[in-house]
């Protein structure tokens, strides 16, 4: 007897198809895990603002706006967001208050593909009224990204409406923007540190998915 190759044959080439057809769509199918919201860019660092909570809730927005009057964020009592920045030195804005504002700068200095994470409280101070704390990756358990941070939903304002504000404003804006230039040139050495961002304080991608 002679034995006959059935490779080539048509029909089983379609019962082959077939089945890499169906495993395919099995395939297609399986959902894809989430890509956490606070994971940076490759190309880009990645800003997240943290407000927690206050007992006493207040209405006063906190607005980080960068040095061309472009909205990154906005924080309600208890919210966070999450602003995506090209690497590179960037001096921001915190403004709150309306008549008028008030200005307090933040420096960051990111790097690409990194997580930095600045935590905002209100506080009892007319000059002041915005507590600035920069989490550095250095000083966290393991240097682990904060769980506190991660579990959180980011909220998603209207930044064109505050960028909008931002511009009818300016007027009140500028004057007082230069002061916190000139406040912050007079500052000493370690208070300007405490409010700088440093690129060694950010979270890789791995690190930010991980525990």
């Amino acid at each position: 007897m002679k034995w006959r190759c059935t490779l080539g044959h048509p029909g089983l080439a379609l019962v082959a198809a077939a089945m890499l057809l169906q495993a395919a769509s099995v395939e297609a199918q399986i959902p894809k895990a989430p890509e956490s919201p606070y994971v940076a860019p490759s190309d880009q660092a990645l800003l997240v603002f943290s407000r927690p909570r206050h007992r006493q809730a207040s209405n006063v927005s906190f607005r980080i706006v960068n040095q061309v009057g472009r909205c990154l964020a906005v924080l309600d009592n208890g919210s966070q967001a999450v602003a995506p920045v090209w690497p590179g030195t960037h001096m921001l804005l915190l403004i709150t208050g309306t008549a008028p504002p008030t200005i307090q700068l933040l420096q960051a200095k990111v790097g690409p593909g990194k997580t930095y994470v600045v935590q905002l409280r209100a506080r009892v101070n007319i000059k002041n009224p915005v507590q600035v704390e920069v989490l550095r990756r250095g000083d966290q358990p393991v240097e682990a990204f904060p769980p506190s941070v991660r579990d959180r939903i980011p909220a998603k304002p209207d930044l064109r409406l505050c960028t909008e504000w931002v511009s009818w404003k300016q007027s009140k804006i500028q004057p007082k923007a230069h002061q916190a230039k000139r406040n912050w040139d007079e500052a000493s050495d370690e208070d300007r540190n405490a409010h700088t961002v440093h690129r060694k304080d950010g979270w890789t991608a791995a690190e930010v998915r991980g525990p």
